[in-house]
């Protein structure tokens, strides 16, 4: 997914940016089963992961917005 350059950056820690993905992947987990077969990979690979860039927090996000909200 391909986004505006601007958006490369959340403005927040990666420590702020980890807490914030932990969050949404525990609400996704409910959902798990609704995702699509590359959302679930993506779900599953930010399991084991110890940071979370921007653009996986943004997708993240997006993941919530379609799912969550």
């Amino acid at each position: 997914m391909a986004y505006h350059p601007l958006t490369n950056e959340t403005g927040q820690t990666p420590e702020r940016r980890r807490e914030e993905a932990e969050f949404i992947l525990d609400l996704l987990h409910d959902y798990y089963d609704q995702m699509e077969q590359n959302e679930k990979q993506f779900w599953n690979s930010m399991q084991n992961y110890q940071t979370c860039s921007p653009k996986q927090l943004l997708w993240l996000r997006d993941l919530k917005a379609k799912y969550a909200e």
